[in-house]
């Protein structure tokens, strides 16, 4: 991880996250906002649009935290795209997310915006890298998917859901919002769909799938806070916890095979990856050495760090 990153990480870890009722408080306030169409605003409207400017500010930068997530799940896809790149894309996404956010929809900010924000991201690589890699199948399962929603739209006069679609790949709701997600042209996202006689956009169907969404937010959270402290650990405890849980790879390594590469006897290893827990959990409870830690500044940051 650069110095760069890790001074802007730093920054926005220090942004108080918001609570689902300052989520639909802020919403609301840059809904009055955009509602104001006049080139000369009476007092009154001048009003609204100061709260509404800065509600959408604490709304960006309440939830920057969420597009870094996002931009490190995607980072290997890449060739040429940074991470810098990437955040920036994904910032866009979150801009047009806070910008079209309707609290009266039920869902939370979060769920929302992690669409418009992978969205973002996963055009840029798609326009710029050229290097999207979706799984083999991936168009055979859209293409069956494609046929069996004109079917059932005209039998049943809806779009199918998501659960659905993904029973007729016979893939993963999961894999079924990644497809989507990949393959539906970013101006596409706010065009209408019919949903059991009611009219949605396709970004709103997506994420007001169920639960899940909200389950891959807090996880990416997670992953987020854990890839962070892993930096600050000493490189020998890294190593073997990141060997040990399969942080780089997804597949978990024995402690027999952790002491052949580290060249050291099985307790050693033993104690290394207890001793590497115990740090990480220190790091993750009470924050980095403060030797590490570094000086905010001004610097814009929803454009990035550079």
């Amino acid at each position: 991880m650069s110095d760069t990153l890790r001074d802007y990480l730093n920054q926005i870890g220090k942004i108080p996250l918001l609570t689902a009722a300052e989520e639909i408080e802020l919403g609301h306030a840059i809904q009055k906002m955009i509602a104001v169409q006049t080139d000369q605003p009476s007092k009154e409207e001048q009003r609204i649009l100061r709260i509404g400017r800065r509600a959408k500010d604490r709304m960006i930068k309440g939830n920057l935290r969420l597009v870094v997530g996002v931009a490190k799940k995607y980072r290997h896809m890449t060739n040429r795209l940074t991470m810098h790149d990437l955040v920036q894309e994904g910032n866009i996404g979150l801009i047009r997310a806070v910008e079209l956010f309707d609290p009266a929809r039920g869902y939370k900010f979060s769920t929302y915006a992690y669409w418009w924000i992978r969205q973002g991201i996963m055009r840029s690589i798609q326009v710029q890298d050229r290097m999207i890699k979706l799984p083999t199948g991936a168009m055979d399962a859209l293409r069956k998917v494609r046929t069996f929603t004109l079917e059932y739209q005209s039998e049943y006069g809806r779009t199918p859901s998501i659960a659905e679609c993904a029973e007729v790949a016979n893939i993963t709701v999961r894999a079924m919002k990644d497809y989507l997600a990949a393959s539906i042209d970013a101006g596409s996202l706010d065009a209408s769909v019919n949903q059991s006689g009611e009219s949605s956009t396709y970004i709103e169907l997506i994420a007001c799938e169920g639960p899940t969404v909200d389950d891959e937010v807090e996880q990416d959270t997670k992953i987020e806070a854990v890839t962070q402290a892993l930096e600050y650990m000493s490189p020998d405890h890294r190593q073997a916890l990141t060997m040990r849980y399969g942080l780089d790879t997804g597949g978990e390594t024995t402690v027999v095979q952790i002491a052949k590469t580290l060249k050291i006897g099985r307790d050693a290893a033993s104690k290394m990856i207890r001793a590497s827990e115990n740090e990480m959990r220190l790091i993750l409870k009470k924050g980095p050495p403060k030797k590490h830690s570094r000086q905010n500044n001004s610097s814009s940051l929803i454009w990035g760090w550079g």
